[in-house]
């Protein structure tokens, strides 16, 4: 049967003509696009690579974390809404919880500070725990001891049984300690910024 024959010159027309030319071309972009793409991918890839490698050498952007991280504990602690009274009570619990927060805050603030060589970053710890020093027998009154290597702990039980006038005119109100700690920790986060920019311009 004719029909069924196949023709081999039909075949070599369609071979060798234009459709043989569009589908070799096709297929040679998708090739050189695939290439492309792979190439992109490993350039970025290389790329990321070495801003994490500058990120960790440097340690400045844990270092601007952990400074607005404090802030953030500190300026928590300064809301209105924390120390609202129902039927006359506080809610110790989540003045106990913010100042635990603003602690830990605190001493990985100045964990990573340690980590950083920053002249200006370690000037403003130093003013920071200058500040905290000086408050340091208010701050013992609530059950928040400062150590020798100047980080905070925090016992819980003397806590929730100091009196919380105490409590909230050391963290709010715009001169509290907490207030200037939340300042200190901007100023830490400005220069993180600054000195990124430099390590960056280098």
């Amino acid at each position: 049967n004719n029909n069924n024959t196949f023709n081999f010159s039909d075949y070599a027309s369609i071979k060798n003509g234009s459709y043989g030319k569009l589908m070799k071309s096709y297929y040679a972009e998708q090739k050189k696009s695939t290439r492309a793409e792979k190439t992109d991918k490993d350039t970025s890839s290389k790329i990321n690579r070495k801003k994490e490698a500058a990120i960790d050498k440097t340690g400045l952007t844990q270092m601007k974390k952990e400074a607005d991280g404090l802030k953030t504990a500190a300026e928590a602690l300064n809301e209105d809404a924390l120390w609202k009274q129902t039927d006359g009570k506080y809610d110790i619990d989540k003045i106990v919880s913010a100042v635990k927060t603003f602690a830990n805050e605190y001493n990985d603030t100045l964990n990573q500070a340690a980590k950083v060589n920053s002249k200006d970053i370690a000037q403003d710890v130093r003013y920071m725990n200058s500040m905290t020093n000086t408050m340091s027998k208010a701050l013992s009154k609530i059950g928040v001891t400062v150590g020798t290597d100047g980080k905070l702990s925090v016992n819980e039980d003397e806590l929730k049984k100091a009196n919380v006038t105490s409590i909230k005119s050391l963290f709010a109100g715009s001169v509290s300690y907490g207030s200037q700690i939340s300042d200190r920790a901007s100023e830490i986060a400005r220069d993180t910024v600054m000195n990124s920019s430099v390590y960056g311009s280098n």
